[in-house]
């Protein structure tokens, strides 16, 4: 079965709305879907509706940032309880982070002259934000490079203090939550962490390794073949889309692990169960 467990939206830093995302899903074959932002499920109540009007299963998920988040140790959390008390604190302390990052960047593009006529304080009011949202805006108006944006972003918050970013949990606290809200955690996108060592540390704690996604190297697949064997994790396939200057979207070429969506078992909610419930 055709599924793609990795998709962001404009929610968080994608550049399509979660109806379209899942519009997409579906228009490409997808059988299966999750809409995985960073650290908030704000778009998953339209995704899911799309994904259920399409007759395709869905799977409320989320991508949890984990400390320190230069180093792209990112938790795909599946099936989990979108109210659960604990996992939502927790992502609250990391949108907080977000937050000032992005109002830091907000005021250092003001003081340059950038983006005064793009109403840019207006995501003062949007219930989560973080600078790839503000990116976006910049890039679709030709204001700054890519390179330039992500080089403004980091020059915007370098003055912040090193326990700036101390509330962002980490992998255990990431994987504990997502655990007792009731899902799957999945390491994602190993092969994008810049300490190899760190980011194997996390795989005792995991359920999965997203080993298929196009953030890997053909050249990388195999040695995440072998890591996932040699702990006992279930692969998984993602292509953690983000629609990245208005990027067409690509299925994955690869099949999802029938044994993964067993251990999903209920959490992928299929809109003909739903109808006769």
């Amino acid at each position: 079965m055709l599924a793609d467990l990795h998709m962001h939206s404009t929610v968080s830093d994608g550049w399509r709305d979660p109806d379209e995302v899942a519009q997409l899903a579906a228009d490409r074959g997808v059988r299966v879907m999750a809409l995985t932002d960073h650290d908030t499920f704000h778009g998953v109540s339209r995704a899911r509706a799309v994904a259920h009007r399409r007759g395709l299963g869905y799977v409320r998920a989320l991508e949890v940032t984990t400390y320190p988040p230069n180093q792209m140790r990112h938790i795909l959390g599946h099936g989990v309880d979108v109210n659960h008390p604990h996992l939502l604190a927790l992502l609250d302390r990391t949108q907080a982070v977000f937050r000032r990052q992005t109002e830091a960047w907000i005021k250092a593009l003001h003081e340059q002259g950038i983006g005064d006529d793009l109403d840019l304080g207006a995501f003062a009011y949007k219930p989560t934000v973080m600078p790839g949202a503000v990116l976006k805006l910049i890039l679709q108006h030709g204001l700054m490079t890519e390179k330039d944006a992500w080089d403004s972003v980091r020059k915007a918050v370098d003055f912040m203090l090193p326990d700036f970013y101390s509330p962002i949990p980490t992998p255990t606290e990431a994987v504990e939550a997502i655990h007792a809200a009731g899902g799957l955690a999945v390491h994602a996108h190993p092969g994008s962490v810049p300490d190899q060592d760190l980011m194997k540390e996390v795989l005792p704690l995991v359920d999965g390794l997203e080993v298929y996604t196009r953030r890997h190297q053909p050249e990388q697949i195999p040695v995440y073949e072998e890591l996932a064997s040699r702990h006992g994790l279930l692969m998984t396939v993602g292509t953690d889309y983000h629609g990245f200057n208005g990027a067409d979207y690509e299925p994955p070429r690869k099949m999802i692990d029938i044994r993964y969506l067993e251990k999903l078992g209920s959490r992928v909610e299929w809109p003909a169960v739903e109808k006769a419930g």
